[in-house]
């Protein structure tokens, strides 16, 4: 399992052998504060689990612009502060 994060929005990556020696990965997107999963089946095969998981997270990420798009970034609960020395 591997996981990012994008926008605030958690990515999680489950990659999986199929029979005929492929790979496939799902993903799930989690929203927080309120923890809303979307979970997404991979249905693009490819010969290495390293391309399947990267085409995946592509696909994540992809889906989150999209939901975003048009929307206000979200501020920083705790920005960083400029400290002088």
């Amino acid at each position: 399992m591997i996981q990012a994060i994008h926008k605030g929005v958690e990515i999680e990556l489950v990659s999986h052998q199929l029979p005929h020696g492929l790979w496939t990965c799902d993903y799930t997107l989690t929203t927080h504060p309120e923890r809303t999963r979307t979970n997404h089946r991979g249905v693009v095969e490819f010969p290495t689990k390293d391309l399947a998981d990267e085409h995946a997270l592509q696909e994540a990420r992809d889906a989150i612009d999209r939901d975003t798009k048009g929307q206000p970034a979200e501020k920083m609960a705790n920005a960083p502060r400029q400290v002088d020395i």
